[in-house]
């Protein structure tokens, strides 16, 4: 039969039960169930029970309203909202922690992200600025605001904050893809090969052999693009950028059969239509 009891309301029992009340023990009591309360909600965020987690953290506020700590858990709390796809009630939650500590760049930072997920991009922009201005060397507000910059085809930009963040970390592997990206879309596939190859070292996945084939093959690379090709499929026999990848190759090899065939199975796989079609548009004059 279902139970009548909230999770955080059976947490509260057991609790009871483990720790009777007992006399000039109360402020220990407060805090022992503040701290298991936290302890619970991060086991739960652990096994994906993100509302479960968002009740342990209230009650843990609830315990123990003027622990310090507190904003830091109203801020996983909107992360969690987040998580659960509720964007609008986690940007109130963030914006109340917000308003608590604004100096806090980790809210700052759950907010703008949060913004950017509401495609409000103007405002979380205007918070990435923010997060930067109160600490420079917070290395992932350069990375998201030069994402966010890419999305809004503003390349200097991005190129100048993904720059910044690998100063800042200089090993990270999603570093050096975000700046891949950048000179991918920026024609510089000579640039952007070398970082495709470091992270094919660290993660040989389809996707990167994809990115780099398409590298090679836009400075006329065949047999290495062919290469690349091969050993993503081995990856991922399913992916549909390499079949494009390779209506390319035949493309140049004038192999128009076998282009045409590699451009319907790359469609079939879910390659956008309109940049298969473009593949066999005769050149404008």
């Amino acid at each position: 039969m279902k139970t009548p009891y909230s999770f955080a309301t059976i947490c509260a029992l057991i609790l009871s039960i483990l720790m009777p009340a007992l006399p000039g023990a109360v402020t220990a009591r407060a805090e022992s169930h503040y701290l298991k309360y936290v302890e619970w909600g991060d086991q739960a965020i652990a096994k994906g029970k993100y509302a479960d987690a968002i009740e342990c953290f209230r009650e843990a506020m609830r315990a123990e309203p003027s622990n310090p700590q507190n904003v830091m858990l109203l801020s996983n709390v909107g992360m969690l909202q987040h998580y659960q796809g509720q964007d609008s009630l986690a940007l109130h939650t963030l914006s109340e922690a917000r308003a608590i500590a604004p100096g806090s760049v980790v809210i700052l930072m759950n907010r703008a992200r949060i913004l950017q997920s509401l495609n409000r991009l103007e405002d979380a922009m205007a918070d990435y600025n923010k997060v930067i201005e109160m600490d420079s060397t917070y290395a992932e507000a350069y990375y998201d605001r030069s994402a966010l910059y890419l999305t809004e085809k503003k390349m200097a930009e991005a190129e100048a904050d993904a720059t910044k963040y690998l100063h800042l970390q200089p090993t990270n592997l999603q570093g050096k893809l975000l700046m891949a990206v950048i000179y991918t879309n920026t024609a510089r596939p000579a640039d952007a090969i070398p970082l495709y190859t470091e992270l094919i070292k660290a993660k040989p996945e389809a996707a990167y052999y994809s990115a780099r084939a398409m590298c090679r093959l836009a400075l006329d690379q065949l047999a290495e693009a062919s290469d690349d090709i091969a050993l993503g499929l081995e990856q991922n026999p399913n992916d549909g950028e390499l079949y494009f990848c390779r209506a390319v190759l035949n493309i140049k090899r004038f192999r128009e059969e076998d282009a045409k065939a590699d451009a319907a199975k790359a469609q079939e796989l879910g390659v956008n239509p309109i940049r298969v079609k473009a593949l066999f548009l005769e050149p404008k004059e």
